[in-house]
């Protein structure tokens, strides 16, 4: 089956979609990134938490 040729409308179409992908490509990395420094941000928050409810050693 033989493709006929583009119309601009089609051409622009995909010239959209080429332009759009960058963003949202560096959104999801974004999105990613944000997630994980939330859960280190938790994570951290536990260890201070412990941290500071342990006794501290006795001396003699």
């Amino acid at each position: 089956m033989k493709r006929g040729k583009k119309t601009a409308e089609r051409i622009e179409v995909e010239k959209v979609r080429r332009r759009n992908d960058k963003p949202a490509a560096e959104l999801k990395k974004t999105r990613m990134a944000l997630d994980t420094m939330g859960k280190a941000h938790a994570l951290l928050a536990r260890i201070s938490e412990s941290a500071e409810n342990d006794q501290p050693p006795r001396t003699s």
